[in-house]
Parts: C-alpha cells; sequence; structure tokens
C-alpha cells in the first residue's frame, strides 16, 4: 500500500467506513422561475458508501487501483464524476465509446464483489419551495425551511445509526474547506447528544465521534467511489423517469433495505 492516507483507513477499528459524498450545492433560490437556468442543478443530494473494513482492504481499495492501472497505468490518478460523465481532461479516451464501456464493465464489477451498502438522500429544491409557498399561502406564516445540506446529513446519519445495529462506523469525508467540514461534524455531534427530530440520540451512538476529513489530494478510493455513485442518485431525484439512468439500476440492489424496501433511499419533498 503506498499511500499512507489509505493506511491511516484501514487500521481504523470501528466495523465499518462510511464514504460520504454529495452533488449539487446548498444554496436554494427562493424564486422557482431561476431554475429555468440549466446550469442551476435543482437537486441536492448526499450519499454514503458503506463497507466493512476487511473488504474496503481487501477488494474495493486495491480494485480500484487496477482498475486506474489498466485505464491509466497510475494509481495515483484521481477518479471524478464529473469530469468522467464529460470525457475531459485524462478522460478523453473515454470518448471512445468501448473504452468508456469496459471501464464501467470493471467499475460495475468492483462494486459487485465489494457488495456495499449505499445510503442516499436527495432534497428537490424546486419541489421544496412549491410545498413552501402552499404552506405559506394555507397558514399566512412562513415556512422554515432550514439549511437543506444539513437536513440531507441529518437523513443520511438517522440511517447509518439504524444501519449499524450494535456495529461501529466511521465517516469518511472529502472535504470541501473549514466551513463545511465545521457544519458537517456539528450536524453528527448534535446528532450524538440531542438525537434529530425523528431519532433519539442512541440512534447514533455506534456511529464514531469525530469525522475523517480528507483532501482530493490523498487520492483516498473510497471516497472516489463514492463520488461516482452519487450523481445517479441525484438524477434520479430530479427525474425518476429517466430511463437513461443506467448507473442508478445497477446501483439500486445496493440500498439499504432496513425495515422496509429502501429505507436507505430518502428522496424529499
Amino acid at each position: 500500500m503506498n499511500n499512507k492516507r489509505e493506511r491511516e483507513i484501514v487500521e481504523l477499528q470501528e466495523d465499518f467506513l462510511i464514504f460520504l459524498d454529495e452533488v449539487g450545492d446548498p444554496f436554494l433560490h427562493r424564486t422557482i422561475s431561476d431554475y429555468d437556468d440549466p446550469s442551476r442543478f435543482p437537486v441536492l443530494t448526499v450519499t454514503a458508501v458503506i463497507v466493512s473494513r476487511a473488504v474496503y482492504q481487501d477488494v474495493l481499495m486495491p480494485g480500484l487501483d487496477e482498475i486506474k492501472l489498466f485505464f491509466f497505468k497510475d494509481i495515483h490518478i484521481h477518479l471524478h464524476s464529473r469530469e468522467i460523465r464529460r470525457k475531459d481532461g485524462i478522460f478523453k479516451h473515454f470518448l471512445d465509446a468501448r473504452v468508456y464501456a469496459e471501464f464501467k464493465k470493471r467499475i460495475d464489477a468492483l462494486l459487485e464483489r465489494s457488495s456495499p451498502t449505499i445510503v442516499s438522500s436527495s432534497i428537490h429544491k424546486i419541489r421544496l419551495l412549491k410545498k413552501a409557498q402552499k404552506f405559506e399561502l394555507l397558514a399566512g406564516t412562513p415556512y422554515n425551511i432550514g439549511d437543506i445540506y444539513i437536513r440531507n446529513v441529518g437523513h443520511v446519519l438517522e440511517r447509518l445509526g439504524h444501519f449499524l445495529k450494535g456495529k461501529t462506523g466511521k465517516v469518511i469525508f472529502e472535504t470541501q474547506g473549514k466551513k463545511e467540514s465545521k457544519r458537517i461534524q456539528a450536524m453528527l455531534t448534535d446528532a450524538r447528544v440531542n438525537g434529530t427530530f425523528y431519532c433519539p440520540r442512541e440512534r447514533f451512538v455506534k456511529i464514531a465521534p469525530d469525522i475523517s476529513f480528507f483532501t482530493k489530494k490523498d487520492n483516498i478510493n473510497g471516497l472516489q467511489i463514492a463520488d461516482y455513485c452519487t450523481y445517479p442518485f441525484a438524477r434520479h431525484a430530479k427525474n425518476p423517469r429517466d430511463t437513461d439512468n443506467n448507473f442508478f439500476d445497477v446501483l439500486r440492489r445496493y440500498i439499504y433495505q432496513g425495515d422496509f424496501g429502501e429505507y436507505g433511499l430518502k428522496e424529499w419533498p
């Protein structure tokens, strides 16, 4: 293992590693017509990809290195979902449909060998604004939308706590900056102390209190897999009838079922 930051992860004591990523931004335009601009993605999604430490060390981490070596001859390549989809930069050779199909096939096979559990929460901003407008029209008082990023993280943590069932888990996150890191850490800390609206604090005690933060330069394979898996969930939340969202159909088999079907898939409102 050449990456010392990866060594830090496999040396953790928790039973499960929880790799967290997001798609979309937490800013909510208060005018629905603002989302007519196609550059404003109307969904914010937070997704957790969960594997045991043993599976990460023996299957997922080395398996992604093998894929990097096969296509790029370099395990230090950082796979980024958006650039892969656009086939930009080092991913230009995915413009060859056969090469791209082989890449996707190998990723699908790696996921099958790893058999992760996925928890994902999405907030559709346009539907939320319509809900708020309807409430305000009927009640005559403002609707408290709150912080949609923190709400999404809370939904994910609630389901993670349910999944662990006495086992321990460590949240691992690719930081975008100190402010965002502090917000997500504060959400976990508050849930462990006070619980959430729907779940008591006991639900969260098996989630390690401190989140492990890494940067893109750390080149953490688990975070790159989480990044690769998050966009299909955002796309599904945007349009569940999108028949071209094929990777979502692959990932759907890994959604945490909970006590009833697909408890690990939250789309709100």
